[in-house]
């Protein structure tokens, strides 16, 4: 590693550094190595340029005497990062050239940050593919002005090809996600040097904001709303048509472009405005992994009680049901049965509940390489057999709602030892009190949104998606 400089454990540099810069080289290496506030491109780049003795790195690009020096200084910051497999680009942006461009291997999958700070998924994605032997690399185009403006930069010329493209960001602004920041990096495809060695692009969007938040049926007197979830389709569906129309002179064929949200809350906003453009929007389904957290959960617990699963209203069935799949026909067929309870819920308005009802219960068998599903009736008075009862849904935040259903599920099913609440998206508008509010043993969430010490309140698993995401964009 050399040694330490500053007083930090940060290597020192291989070549030869004016001492008025070290701090400034000690912040550049830490920021290649962040993953919480990695650096930008232009940073990179231009602090490198900077480092290597140029006067004016805005402007102009090291002297050509300097390239060996220049090289050796790239591969030592990036080395064992997912800025290595770009070195070439990175040389070129610095000023190298003659023989630049020349070596290493073409990308499987170029990941783009849709935010200022890269959010936990893109780095677990990148090594959850990094682990199946794709060659990844990892950019951060999102700076800033002196100003806090935001400013968008990425490589200006590629020399590799790139199977997958992925700019991926969530919109929920409470978690500083953007739809502003990630329509400026989507604009990014309008360079054609990178869309000429493009295969296709996917535009993953792990939480999309603002897509729950319209009350359908809402009396008109109350105002004129606009539905968050169509309006920020709107933005990134014109960007992405736009650029396209800009290309198609340039380039003999357009690389798909592709958008996706993990287990979206409504299917028609934004899929139909998407669709509307020409793009294809699809919902990634985690219950894979969600199903794994339960399973780890349960062996954890050593509990080998029968599960009931809740599908705690229409919507919530086809999440509900693939969940039931997942545990019964998963990796490792953890249970032979469960059951599936379907509860029901007639509204006065949209969102208020005037009563609530089990509609239905079945009983799902693992067949061989398939499932047995029978009808059970609909119990009239408790159940007193053991049971786990699994509650799921697409978001966890106030807790309102699922405290009001377990209390009624436990009322049908008291002799429950063990509650379990899954949910793919920790939104937590009013905080983590929600926990407590709604009164599950344990929680397993997804990770589409990154809070701070989520996982180090008892009873909470965070569980990764990367490799939901990671077989959706390689089905």
């Amino acid at each position: 590693m050399g040694v330490p400089i500053l007083g930090v454990n940060i290597p020192a540099p291989k070549v030869k550094i004016k001492p008025s810069l070290l701090e400034k080289y000690a912040a550049l290496y830490r920021g290649i190595h962040d993953r919480g506030d990695t650096v930008s491109w232009r940073t990179l780049i231009i602090t490198t340029r900077e480092l290597l003795g140029e006067e004016a790195p805005d402007f102009k690009k090291v002297d050509k005497r300097l390239h060996s020096k220049a090289r050796k200084l790239i591969r030592f910051l990036v080395s064992k990062t997912y800025f290595e497999p770009l070195i070439p680009e990175i040389e070129y942006a610095v000023g190298i050239r003659n023989s630049v461009g020349k070596s290493g291997r073409d990308l499987d999958l170029l990941l783009l940050s849709g935010r200022h700070f890269p959010e936990p998924i893109i780095w677990t994605l990148a090594d959850f593919a990094n682990s199946r032997g794709k060659n990844v690399a990892v950019v951060n185009p999102v700076g800033h002005y002196n100003d806090g403006q935001t400013r968008v930069l990425g490589p200006a010329k590629y020399f590799h090809k790139i199977k997958k493209l992925v700019i991926l960001a969530s919109t929920q602004s409470k978690c500083g996600g953007s739809i502003s920041v990630l329509s400026s990096v989507v604009r990014l495809l309008r360079n054609a040097e990178l869309m000429k060695k493009v295969g296709s692009v996917e535009v993953v969007i792990p939480m999309f904001g603002g897509s729950r938040g319209h009350r359908y049926n809402q009396g008109p007197e109350v105002g004129f709303e606009i539905i968050e979830a169509s309006f920020n389709a709107r933005i990134l569906s014109l960007v992405a048509k736009d650029l396209v129309n800009h290309l198609t002179p340039e380039i003999s064929k357009i690389p798909k472009i592709r958008f996706s949200s993990v287990d979206i809350h409504s299917d028609e906003y934004p899929a139909k405005t998407f669709n509307e453009a020409g793009f294809e929007f699809i919902s990634i389904s985690p219950s894979k992994n969600l199903a794994k957290g339960i399973i780890s959960l349960l062996n954890l617990r050593k509990s080998k009680i029968p599960l009931k699963l809740v599908a705690c209203d229409k919507g919530a069935i086809p999440r509900t049901e693939n969940l039931a799949k997942e545990l019964i026909l998963g990796d490792g067929h953890f249970v032979k049965s469960l059951q599936v309870i379907y509860m029901e819920k007639k509204r006065l308005t949209a969102g208020v509940v005037a009563s609530t009802e089990i509609a239905g219960v079945e009983e799902w068998e693992r067949k061989g390489k398939g499932i047995h599903i029978r009808k059970l009736k609909v119990p009239k008075r408790p159940v007193f057999k053991s049971s786990v009862i699994v509650y799921s849904d697409d978001m966890i935040d106030t807790g309102g709602t699922a405290e009001r259903d377990l209390k009624f599920i436990s009322s049908f099913y008291p002799n429950t030892p063990l509650k379990i609440f899954a949910a793919s998206h920790p939104v937590f508008s009013k905080g983590f009190g929600a926990v407590k509010t709604i009164g599950a043993d344990a929680y397993i969430v997804g990770n589409t949104l990154s809070w701070e010490d989520l996982g180090n309140i008892k009873g909470v698993e965070v569980v990764d998606f990367a490799e939901a995401i990671y077989k959706f964009i390689f089905s």
